[in-house]
């Protein structure tokens, strides 16, 4: 061998050593910092460590739900929620992918971050247009064995629309039912009115809590109260929340911040949404136009033990109850399906 050819070789030798230790540091980096692995009973499940604070307690209970599963049905399989992780030759379990969608589906066109080739959808807005089907993330999603949703709108709306059947096939509802118990005492809660707006900017907050400002309400804006424990504590201090649409575009119901409000006692005064007739709890939610909702707030207020009682008696306490229960059955059954599949 040549001179020539000897550098050429110690050259390439040395290149692909780079590249070996580049690779042992992503793959580090991806598994360490950017997923977390562990085991659970005879399964393995791994889940995204990068989860954003606002959807971390519905992410968590997705993770209890699926533990429930596991063990209730001595399962030996591996999970991974939520994230682009790869368990390759960790055993010979099975291996099932969860996608959860915190996004909006029912955005009218003009909203931001919508892709230029987002479909038109079925369902209508209030213009008599017909509302986008956006699906953020839709690879990573798509690319899953079961698509876990927030909201059965959001549902609705994709499953109305013709291009994305495959997807509405593995697309199902959990709700955010984040409390194991329920808290509806109507005593002792000195938050009369709350908002939990994180930016305040976004120009239709703005302008309520302006107009809140100059109204009689006593009302609080708290914005950096994210821990599940500390959000219980705020909601069972409170009388009502008000929830509108951040955007004049993004109309899917928020029901990560409602439901969990509604579990710990407290009234929900909403902006219209659309297909809300599909929301399990649709009649405990008091709706309202945006124009009219600090009327509203104060009517309710005024009247608080009324419509206190008249939301919370026990019919629907009961129905608060077994949402838990219906999301472990959603749940279980297609996981069960997926894996006795051959």
């Amino acid at each position: 061998m040549s001179i020539n050819n000897t550098y050429v070789f110690q050259n390439i030798i040395i290149i692909i050593n780079i590249l070996f230790y580049i690779y042992i540091y992503i793959y580090i980096y991806v598994y360490i910092y950017m997923s977390t692995i562990f085991k659970y009973n005879d399964s393995i499940i791994g889940i995204r460590s990068n989860i954003q604070r606002y959807v971390y307690d519905y992410n968590n209970y997705i993770l209890v739900l699926v533990k429930d599963i596991i063990s209730k049905n001595n399962l030996s399989i591996n999970v991974i929620l939520d994230g682009d992780i790869t368990l390759i030759d960790i055993n010979n379990n099975k291996t099932i992918k969860l996608a959860i969608n915190y996004e909006h589906t029912l955005v009218k066109e003009g909203g931001r971050s919508v892709a230029r080739n987002t479909p038109m959808g079925n369902i209508k807005t209030d213009e008599n247009n017909n509302y986008l089907v956006r699906i953020d993330r839709y690879s990573q999603l798509n690319s899953s064995n079961i698509i876990i949703d927030y909201s059965n709108p959001n549902i609705f709306n994709v499953k109305e629309c013709d291009v994305y059947s495959d997807f509405s096939n593995k697309h199902i509802y959990i709700a955010p039912t984040l409390y194991e118990n329920l808290y509806i005492e109507r005593e002792n809660r000195n938050i009369e009115s709350l908002t939990t707006f994180i930016n305040t900017n976004e120009p239709r907050r703005k302008e309520l809590l302006e107009k809140i400002s100059e109204s009689t309400l006593n009302h609080r804006n708290i914005n950096n109260c994210f821990e599940k424990s500390k959000i219980k504590e705020l909601y069972q201090n409170t009388k009502v929340v008000i929830n509108i649409h951040q955007t004049p575009h993004h109309h899917t119901f928020e029901e990560l911040r409602c439901l969990p409000a509604l579990q710990n006692g407290v009234i929900v005064i909403s902006e219209k949404s659309p297909l809300n007739n599909l929301i399990p709890y649709n009649e405990l939610i008091i709706w309202s136009d945006y124009n009219n909702i600090i009327d509203k707030t104060k009517e309710v207020l005024e009247n608080y033990e009324e419509f206190h009682k008249k939301i919370f008696k026990e019919e629907n306490i009961k129905m608060l109850k077994k949402m838990n229960d219906e999301n472990k059955i959603e749940l279980e059954k297609k996981i069960m399906n997926y894996i006795s599949e051959e």
